[in-house]
């Protein structure tokens, strides 16, 4: 069954709201990408791991829809394959649905959300106040 290879030490399963939560708490402040599929799902099929093993520094989540659908509702999830984004004290990040046509997007929202994180502002050519 294709949902249950081996994507990696990154990736886990998630059977439940509980392994859910705990998963995003254990994640502390690194990023922490869900996916949502179907095992019917032709284009979770497709696009299933695409990633994992390309950012071992992201934590991947998989929820089975047909398993946890009191959890998919509560979170939204309507449509798959579906993709939360979530960060630490952040929480979600970004939520959205993407077919392999349209995977360019979870790349490009990776790109945007896995950057280090600083709390002094950006180095050299800061565009803060100047002084007079």
């Amino acid at each position: 069954k294709w949902w249950e290879r081996d994507a990696g030490p990154n990736m886990k399963d998630i059977h439940s709201t509980q392994e859910f939560l705990s998963a995003l708490s254990e994640a502390g402040d690194k990023l922490v990408i869900v996916e949502f599929y179907g095992t019917w799902c032709a284009s979770c099929r497709a696009i299933f791991p695409r990633t994992a093993d390309e950012h071992p520094d992201i934590v991947f989540l998989k929820v089975n829809f047909d398993e946890n659908k009191s959890l998919c509702k509560s979170l939204n999830v309507k449509v798959l394959p579906h993709f939360h984004f979530y960060r630490g004290a952040d929480g979600l990040l970004e939520s959205f649905s993407c077919s392999l046509a349209k995977f360019q997007k979870v790349k490009e929202a990776i790109e945007l959300h896995n950057t280090a994180r600083c709390s002094i502002g950006s180095p050299e050519g800061s565009t803060g106040p100047k002084e007079k």
